[in-house]
């Protein structure tokens, strides 16, 4: 029987990990991969501590304190979740079945992709899903924000206080945003929307220097000589698991307090999967850190009542 089992290897669910093995609670690390999403980074300039690190570099600094610390971690995809806080928590894998008195849920929000050639190929490389993070390194550069909804306009807007260029390209002809979001992106000299296009492949070398945009209503094709593309098609939460167990808000997300309790005992949540508002790896690793304290007051508390 673990104190807790932490499932999800991002930065909530590692920061998780090792608060709840620095309190000595017998702690069980479960995910597919170290890192989660930082891979996804080209290059990371806030964070606490690094003037400048790359998503790849500070991924293996992760895994390296990971081993440290010293709590178990399987590399395990979990399949199913069952129990309470009163009898404890079942956790299944695809090679195993594991018990806890808590759960700290903190596998996060995974990027809607194009899937078109080349996507994969440069992430990292000048494609990226998230503006906040890596749009100053696109300064004077020549940029393709892709969608139509809030989180692309405000990413357009944001970048063209810092790109010499953007091209807003939207497969369909009108946008989803706010209307006051809207008419300030019209309002930007230096973006330049295109209605009813879509990118059909990116190319490049090491990184980023073109994308081929097809205009849907003559099929023509064109090729963009740009050097980033940023990715606002929206993030799915990967709350399945315990859809059935925990309440979820209308995206999925699930809905924590300030404690990150859900609304059922023994289950905690951190990070991007919660309907906090802003996704940051700051606030995944604070948010990992509260889960995995209250996880042990609460393993505390259970304890003493027993």
């Amino acid at each position: 029987m673990y104190d807790t089992i932490v499932i999800g290897g991002g930065m909530a669910g590692l920061a998780a990990a090792l608060y709840a093995q620095r309190r000595e609670m017998k702690t069980l690390l479960l995910t597919r991969d170290i890192g989660g999403q930082i891979g996804l980074a080209g290059e990371i300039e806030n964070y606490l501590g690094f003037d400048l690190i790359t998503g790849l570099d500070l991924n293996e600094r992760l895994e390296k304190q990971a081993k440290y610390t010293g709590y178990e971690i399987r590399l395990e995809a979990v399949t199913e979740i069952s129990g309470n806080g009163t009898q404890g928590f079942t956790v299944n894998t695809s090679q195993g079945s594991y018990r806890s008195r808590t759960v700290i849920f903190a596998l996060g929000l995974v990027p809607r992709y194009l899937g078109v050639p080349g996507e994969k190929e440069f992430a990292g490389k000048g494609v990226s899903y998230c503006a906040n993070c890596d749009g100053q390194f696109f300064r004077g550069k020549r940029l393709i924000v892709v969608g139509g909804g809030n989180s692309a306009l405000d990413a357009a807007e944001v970048l063209s206080k810092i790109a010499a260029e953007v091209h807003l390209v939207h497969r369909s002809s009108e946008f989803k945003a706010f209307e006051s979001l809207v008419s300030e992106v019209k309002a930007r000299p230096n973006i330049n929307i295109r209605l009813d296009s879509e990118i059909v492949r990116i190319n490049g070398d090491t990184r980023v220097t073109s994308a081929v945009i097809k205009h849907s209503p003559d099929g023509a094709l064109e090729e963009l000589p740009i050097d980033g593309v940023f990715v606002e098609i929206g993030h799915k939460a990967q709350s399945d698991l315990v859809a059935n167990l925990v309440k979820l808000d209308a995206a999925n997300q699930i809905i924590v307090n300030e404690a990150c309790e859900t609304s059922q005992p023994g289950i905690f949540a951190a990070g991007d999967i919660t309907q906090i508002r802003h996704k940051q790896l700051t606030v995944a690793s604070g948010q990992g850190t509260i889960a995995a304290l209250s996880a042990y007051e609460y393993v505390r508390k259970s304890k003493a009542a027993s």
